[in-house]
């Protein structure tokens, strides 16, 4: 999908503010792994929470697109500081499909706004990406539910004010509720420390007889499924998004230095065939991750189910940040491997998003069962 000249120019808008504002942060994320409240800020201030969303709800009438674009501006900056806005503007999206007008006025607005995380509580420690695994439960009683069970690896869990959790019905079914994390029984634990992306403080979080009421249950009782989907979905392409700008920043790093470093006077980047192979590899596996995220994201406007697009996404995308982060490191040699460039974190990073945020192995699985069921009779 070809960019207007418009978008284009916001991209570069958002990547410059977000090198000046952003930059000076991402030590904070990466190497103390700790939320920063600083950059929450800073994101609100580029209001990427309203982006994707119509005027009439409290956005700024743009689209998914758009969004996906900053976000892999940002990311080109920071991915762990692209993730910041995701949770958010993923329950926001979902309030504004299945929730009630009561539920859109009471909470969208303020998510629009970014006034604070609101969390995606689905994983459990024994769900991995499997749905039908959820041991949580919502159990009905009188004009509430009383919710119990364990969540695993929730970003922003202890900094959000609410989280939308998916919880077994009764009949097996499952459900998503608005709960807000200051309700008796509610409780996290500690962050984990991870690999890469730790910025969100992903936590445990424990729901001993929580008390929700009725009208913050999503949609019907066994509509959290469908909940689930559709969020997951624009999950993974705002995460290939990030792919997408781990990839560019390593492009970026791996030319400057093959540029500026010589051999007997000469760049090597203009020297060496060995090392334009590996840019030329590096910048056709980015810009053809990149259609695929922009192609998906354009359908997202349109309305239409992406979750064939927004699983290749993830696979072509994750596979891309890993890949490109790689031969940038090949192309800077031992300085890759210090801490004097950014590609030691970023080949960090690239390695997270196959693993987390969507299993490749999973998405796989997921584009597969539509191509069979396009050629089975």
């Amino acid at each position: 999908m070809l960019l207007s000249p418009e978008l284009v120019e916001y991209r570069d808008t958002i990547r410059a503010r977000a090198a000046e504002r952003i930059g000076p942060w991402v030590d904070v994320l990466d190497r103390e792994q700790r939320f920063s409240p600083e950059v929450w800020a800073e994101l609100r201030d580029l209001e990427l929470f309203g982006l994707p969303f119509a005027a009439d709800v409290g956005g700024l009438g743009g689209s998914f697109l758009a969004f996906a674009v900053a976000t892999e501006a940002v990311a080109s900056i920071s991915a762990g500081a692209a993730l910041y806005p995701g949770t958010t503007v993923q329950v926001a999206a979902t309030l504004l499909r299945q929730g009630t007008p009561a539920q859109v006025e009471r909470w969208v607005p303020g998510m629009l706004r970014g006034e604070a995380p609101v969390a995606w509580a689905f994983t459990e420690p024994q769900t991995g990406s499997d749905p039908r695994q959820l041991q949580t439960t919502a159990v009905p009683d009188g004009d509430r539910w009383r919710l119990n069970g364990q969540k695993l690896f929730i970003s922003y869990a202890r900094q959000a004010a609410a989280a939308v959790v998916f919880a077994r019905t009764p009949g097996g079914s499952v459900g998503a509720f608005i709960v807000e994390t200051n309700s008796p029984g509610w409780t996290t634990g500690r962050p984990f420390e991870l690999l890469a992306m730790g910025g969100g403080e992903p936590a445990p979080i424990f729901l001993d007889d929580v008390v929700v009421p009725a009208d913050q249950l999503i949609g019907a009782p066994d509509r959290g499924f469908d909940a689930m989907i559709a969020g997951e979905a624009e999950g993974k392409v705002r995460a290939a998004a990030i792919c997408v700008g781990i990839a560019q920043r390593a492009i970026d790093e791996a030319a400057g230095y093959a540029l500026q470093r010589t051999h007997r006077g000469e760049p090597i980047a203009k020297k060496f065939p060995t090392i334009q192979g590996l840019l030329g590899e590096m910048e056709a596996s980015t810009l053809a991750a990149r259609a695929l995220v922009h192609h998906a994201a354009g359908l997202i406007d349109l309305g239409r189910d992406v979750a064939r697009e927004a699983a290749a996404a993830r696979v072509v995308a994750g596979r891309t940040a890993r890949e490109v982060t790689s031969a940038a490191m090949q192309v800077c040699g031992a300085y890759g491997l210090t801490r004097e460039l950014p590609l030691e974190r970023l080949y960090r990073e690239g390695k997270f998003f196959e693993v987390a945020q969507g299993v490749a192995e999973i998405q796989r699985s997921i584009v597969a069962r539509h191509v069979i069921a396009d050629h089975s009779a």
